[in-house]
């Protein structure tokens, strides 16, 4: 069986989602008791669609927006950054789909490392917009620069 496509995965693999479900007991530590969504591809690329030219979006402001769409205590930013990786290849597979997958970054304002052609290509779509980066770390992360020179996390 050949290997699906990023627009297949994203439009027909999680056809049973979004799904509402107690947090687990693992996790209640870090995210508190309630309820969590793990949400489909399609709703990441929905709100993807919301960001405007010079602005960003971080994984973790994504998964607030997707908890109050759904009204629960948390998105599972897990998923989430599983799915954004997804919805980013699969938009770069259509041609016609002009969707700024661009400008979601990972929870702390950096660039999302598994992105398409990461870092080079997510960096320069950005600096065209006006924004800046610092290098940090030993593994050479990213870390987006807002047009005032500001650190955006």
């Amino acid at each position: 069986m050949p290997k699906k496509t990023y627009q297949e995965q994203m439009r027909n693999s999680y056809a049973n989602y979004p799904k509402v479900k107690p947090i687990p007991p693992s996790m209640a530590k870090v995210w508190g008791e309630g309820m969590q969504v793990l949400v489909s591809p399609l709703e990441i690329h929905e709100v993807m669609r919301t960001i405007s030219e010079g602005e960003v979006m971080t994984t973790v402001e994504l998964c607030d927006v997707l908890a109050k769409k759904h009204n629960v205590d948390v998105a599972c930013p897990y998923t989430v950054g599983i799915l954004m990786n997804i919805v980013a290849y699969a938009i770069e597979e259509d041609e016609e789909d002009d969707t700024p997958w661009w400008r979601t970054l990972g929870s702390k304002g950096e660039l999302k490392p598994k992105y398409p052609n990461a870092p080079e290509e997510q960096m320069a779509l950005l600096e065209a917009e006006g924004f800046s980066f610092v290098e940090k770390g030993k593994k050479n992360v990213y870390w987006v620069v807002n047009k005032q020179k500001e650190s955006i996390s």
